[in-house]
């Protein structure tokens, strides 16, 4: 299966032209973010279910409930009562309302690539224990030393340099704090991430391979997203936006399912 040609163009060009990588993910969230007029793609992770019994959620939260259980899933292990929580890559901002409603942090700071997802999230999902920031990973425009939890969630694959984003998750963290991670990549290069992760200067509390849970989420949405990418998107596109959204029978699913990609989650500490 071959991906569409928007689509395989698109991650062409982020890949052989590094300069571009920043501006052509803007540009992607942008439209994202300005296309979507309702809460459809508040959370756009691809989700997570081990089968077991997942949080408890209200009732307006259960259509999220597979993108809400992965974020349950890589912050599993730390306190988060009465913590100052830094998410980078916050999105259309489902994941920092879900942690500032559920887990009762002393603050919550998100920070995006996408100017038009901030603009949404400071829009509808003020609070005053939160904040949204735009500004890239690799030049975080957080104090150092602030932040007890930094959380990245699906985000990094995009990123110019995921080293010069963990030289900013060690500076912005406080002794003893926490980095949770959970994204995807390449088969080929998951050496490569455990590299950079090892070399980062701090500590692997936890790591595992997470792609079945993964999977098993996208096979439970796929039929929604097929839904809302019908609803929501023009024709030409709509080939592009199901090989991202990861339904079934695109490269995106069949490539996790055979295994050239993989999603690995990961806890890491900096030293006190």
């Amino acid at each position: 299966m071959r991906p569409s040609l928007i689509a395989g163009g698109f991650f062409t060009l982020t890949q052989l032209v590094p300069k571009w990588r920043t501006p052509l993910w803007q540009f992607w969230y942008d439209t994202l973010a300005r296309r979507d007029t309702g809460n459809s793609l508040l959370f756009m992770n691809y989700g997570y279910d081990d089968g077991a019994p997942g949080p408890a959620l209200e009732p307006p939260d259960e259509p999220f409930r597979y993108a809400i259980q992965l974020y349950a899933a890589t912050l599993r292990g730390i306190e988060m009562r009465g913590a100052d929580v830094l998410e980078v890559g916050s999105g259309r901002g489902g994941g920092g309302s879900y942690i500032i409603r559920y887990y009762a942090p002393n603050s919550y700071t998100g920070i995006d690539l996408s100017k038009a997802a901030i603009d949404r999230c400071q829009r509808d999902l003020s609070h005053p224990r939160t904040r949204w920031i735009q500004g890239r990973a690799d030049v975080l425009p957080i104090d150092s030393n602030s932040v007890s939890i930094v959380l990245n969630v699906e985000s990094s694959h995009s990123y110019p340099s995921m080293s010069g984003f963990l030289r900013e998750v060690l500076r912005v963290l406080r002794p003893g704090g926490h980095f949770a991670f959970a994204d995807v990549r390449k088969a080929d290069l998951m050496p490569q991430l455990a590299s950079q992760l090892a070399d980062s200067g701090m500590n692997t509390i936890a790591q595992g391979i997470i792609t079945p849970h993964v999977l098993r989420a996208l096979d439970g949405i796929s039929s929604l997203r097929e839904q809302q990418i019908v609803a929501n998107v023009p024709p030409l596109f709509r080939p592009a936006f199901r090989d991202f959204a990861g339904v079934k029978k695109s490269v995106l699913h069949t490539m996790l399912r055979d295994g050239r990609l993989v999603y690995v989650r990961y806890l890491l500490q900096k030293p006190s």
